[in-house]
């Protein structure tokens, strides 16, 4: 399972992986979902996304509703927050307060990431997310509801977003348009009875994305397709990190990495 993986052409110089490693499969954790729904207590965890990705526009609408700050400093956080919920759709449950864990090339960051979420939607996803706190949602004057803020640390704080967007929608082409600078009419995502050889967009090749980004990119054409590569490895170190082994979203991360290789390649190569 998972086990996928694109060859691509030496990169002179450059020190990058020519795949992005996926560690061994977990499933997520009964205990989780109990925690949060209980009445889904029986049933096959495929179900449960399966039902999740269906509601996904009606979720993240919710999700788009709440208003809350982008970021915040980390001595500022406060225990909940206020929002509006939309109507007609189930509000969120938590506010995510994000950051990053520390390392050599990341020092701690005051900086948190604040992020609406959906409860289910974590814990039907993320196999080592610890367990989440049952969210008591309380009613304030005027219909607002004051929501419990929730600490998570993730590898890259901020590419986070694009990961959890798809989590929620499971939408693969906006997943794909968040991690490479490609035009909208080469977004359009793959019929789910086409070959998964052929990559996760209709319109567009792993070779045909990765000539169009080595010829757009601007500047120092390297320095931007790196900076690209750093996005790209923040979402895949925070899907390891979280458990997330949904088989789209590895196919998505293994084809805008060929991309990327593909289009250093070109530009190493004084084709653009």
């Amino acid at each position: 399972m998972y086990q996928h993986q694109h060859a691509a052409a030496p990169l002179p110089n450059l020190q990058l992986p020519r795949t992005l490693n996926r560690p061994a499969f977990v499933e997520v954790q009964r205990d989780a979902i109990l925690a949060v729904e209980p009445s889904l207590g029986q049933v096959p965890f495929e179900y449960i996304r399966k039902g999740l990705h269906a509601r996904g526009e009606e979720l993240m609408a919710s999700l788009n509703a709440a208003k809350v700050p982008p970021q915040l400093p980390r001595t500022r956080l406060p225990a909940s927050f206020d929002i509006m919920p939309a109507h007609g759709t189930a509000p969120p449950t938590h506010i995510l307060a994000v950051h990053s864990s520390p390392s050599s090339k990341h020092p701690v960051s005051d900086a948190v990431f604040l992020v609406p979420t959906h409860h289910i939607v974590l814990a039907a996803h993320c196999a080592h997310i610890p367990r989440l706190p049952v969210s008591r949602a309380q009613a304030r004057p005027g219909g607002a509801l004051a929501l419990p803020a929730m600490p998570l640390v993730v590898p890259q704080a901020e590419a986070f977003a694009p990961l959890h967007a798809f989590l929620v929608t499971h939408r693969v082409d906006r997943l794909v348009g968040a991690l490479l600078p490609l035009p909208p009419a080469m977004l359009a995502p793959a019929r789910a009875s086409g070959s998964a050889a052929a990559g996760p967009l209709a319109a567009v090749s792993a070779p045909q994305a990765a000539a169009y980004l080595a010829a757009s990119a601007s500047g120092d054409k390297m320095s931007a397709l790196m900076a690209l590569t750093r996005h790209v490895t923040g979402v895949w170190r925070n899907a390891c990190a979280l458990g997330v082994f949904d088989r789209d979203l590895w196919a998505a991360l293994d084809w805008t990495w060929e991309v990327l290789l593909g289009a250093m390649n070109m530009v190493a190569a004084g084709t653009y």
